[in-house]
């Protein structure tokens, strides 16, 4: 099944319509193929894998966490071209974002994909650690 995934973003005094085909068997497929064998089926992660289960979608809330979603190793040097890729990310974001997806947010595009791996993380820990602290402080 292909579901459009449209979200209107104000964006400094208007509204922006961004819009992404999501073909959902692919980017499930995608998922399973790419990220499931760390992340688990369920999103629940393991032996050190970040959760993204009702957690991915704080990363939305500011530039920085945005970009690391693309700029993880697992992400940014993965086989899937960019417009693949930005379909799995929305995709995650929905299936496994649960609460933690804010009501307004902006889906990644092929081109912001295209930009954001183009610098990939190489040592991510101590900068997911300092991500989450960001996120705990603000989500007091």
């Amino acid at each position: 099944m292909k579901w459009l995934l449209v979200l209107a973003v104000p964006v400094i005094g208007s509204t922006h319509i961004f819009a992404l085909e999501v073909n959902e068997p692919r980017a499930k497929f995608n998922y399973q193929m790419f990220c499931q064998g760390c992340h688990v089926g369920d999103g629940s992660g393991h032996k050190g894998v970040p959760e993204i289960k009702d957690f991915i979608g704080n990363f939305l809330t500011f530039q920085e966490g945005r970009e690391y979603l693309i700029r993880v190793p697992g992400s940014a040097n993965s086989a899937l071209d960019s417009y693949q890729l930005a379909e799995l990310m929305n995709w995650m974001i929905v299936t496994y974002g649960g609460s933690s997806v804010p009501e307004k947010w902006a889906v990644y595009t092929t081109e912001e994909v295209e930009k954001y791996r183009q610098e990939p993380f190489y040592e991510v820990i101590d900068y997911r650690k300092k991500l989450v602290d960001f996120i705990s402080e603000n989500n007091k």
